[in-house]
């Protein structure tokens, strides 16, 4: 490979990363300075978006539209809007940091830890698909998109941590392979 094209590599992955880290800060904000997460409760009587939620339910979603009003389906329409771009960003951020360090491992074993970074983006957008659903039913809510946008949400819960965790074990791995290696080259007697 080329300097050249390790360059552009290095400036994609840090230019993903800047506008992942952008997106989370209008996500999720800073102390004092409240993101798009912030407003949903704000204009919600403290009931936060499904989204950011553990898992959610029908029974939770119907409490939130009884509280929010006007004022609250706009705060998550604007959060929504925003969540068309945040999880592409956060998937494709992990996915190039995992490649870029799977390639320097032997064996194409390694790359089953890309999976956990596409499925919780997938999942991610099945759960933007069924709350697009419930706004633009509101104020009713039904069973079955409420049901399926809080499995998908518990889902990419589960993929997220699974994700985020596979970049320190394959840094930890390319630790090991290095420190082997190593250990084999100088373990190999040199020849007279």
């Amino acid at each position: 490979m080329t300097v050249w094209r390790a360059m552009v590599r290095a400036r994609v992955v840090v230019a993903v990363w800047l506008l992942f880290g952008l997106s989370a800060l209008a996500m999720f904000g800073l102390p004092g300075l409240p993101g798009l997460t912030g407003a949903v409760p704000r204009a919600c009587h403290g009931r936060s978006a499904l989204d950011v939620r553990g898992h959610w339910t029908a029974t939770d979603a119907r409490d939130l539209v009884a509280a929010c009003g006007a004022g609250g389906r706009a705060a998550y329409l604007r959060l929504e809007l925003l969540d068309l771009a945040y999880p592409l960003l956060g998937g494709l951020a992990l996915l190039l940091v995992s490649a870029l360090v799977i390639r320097r491992l032997p064996g194409r074993a390694w790359r089953l830890l890309l999976v956990p970074a596409v499925a919780m983006t997938v999942l991610d957008y099945g759960e933007n698909a069924m709350v697009w659903h419930l706004l633009s039913t509101w104020p009713a809510v039904g069973d079955l998109p409420a049901h399926l946008g809080g499995a998908a949400t518990a889902a990419k819960r589960a993929a997220g941590l699974a994700a985020y965790l596979a970049v320190p074990l394959l840094l930890l791995a390319v630790g090991v392979d290095r420190r082997v290696r190593a250990r084999a080259g100088a373990a190999v007697p040199s020849r007279p």
